[in-house]
């Protein structure tokens, strides 16, 4: 499952320039992809200051590493590795504790409330998951990684992608469920009693 738009390539005339070191031709590949790149790395990361670091380290790496990208794949592809690696290595150095960001969520639109109240609910679940399973959630579930794939960049079997991926959902279960029951039917009873 890909995520509409991820699939952008790249012309011939801009990658010639940034593999020749053409900084406006870098300059056009960053303005491109950062968008997305910065998408990924949030969503792993979970910490939009972590994300902004790494993805400018990544598309330094990238642009530093450009002439092993062969073509035999879009470019987004690629790239989308090497934010996803970067991301990786930035939660492995991170000291272990709960660290929460907090966000302002507003309906784009009037009625959309109930909507947002599911999203809301699912990112609170999200942020509740430990990095590894929250981090193989998203590759799997949005980003259509393999669990082959999500295996050989943490270093880890395929069956602990698996594993971490069914124990995360189960809790991403638990949680929304959860979430939804302690919401009280009657507000005004509480007011009252």
């Amino acid at each position: 499952m890909k995520a509409p738009g991820f699939d952008m390539d790249l012309d011939q005339l801009t990658l010639a320039g940034a593999r020749r070191g053409d900084l406006r031709a870098c300059e056009k590949i960053y303005r491109k992809f950062h968008g997305r790149a910065f998408t990924v790395a949030v969503r792993i990361c979970r910490c939009r200051e972590l994300a902004q670091d790494v993805t400018q380290e990544a598309f330094i790496s990238a642009f530093k590493r450009i002439h092993q990208f062969r073509g035999d794949a879009p470019f987004w592809g690629w790239l989308r590795r090497v934010i996803v690696n970067h991301a990786i290595s930035a939660l492995r150095r991170l000291p272990r504790h709960d660290a929460v960001e907090l966000e302002d969520y507003m309906a784009p639109r009037a009625g959309d409330q109930e909507g947002l109240g599911h999203c809301m609910d699912l990112e609170q679940a999200l942020g509740q998951l430990c990095d590894e399973d929250r981090m193989v959630v998203w590759l799997h579930d949005v980003e259509g990684y393999k669990h082959r794939e999500i295996a050989s960049l943490v270093g880890k079997t395929e069956s602990y992608s698996k594993t971490r991926l069914n124990r995360a959902r189960r809790k991403l279960r638990d949680l929304i469920s959860g979430a939804e029951e302690a919401i009280p039917l009657n507000r005004t009873s509480n007011a009252t009693a």
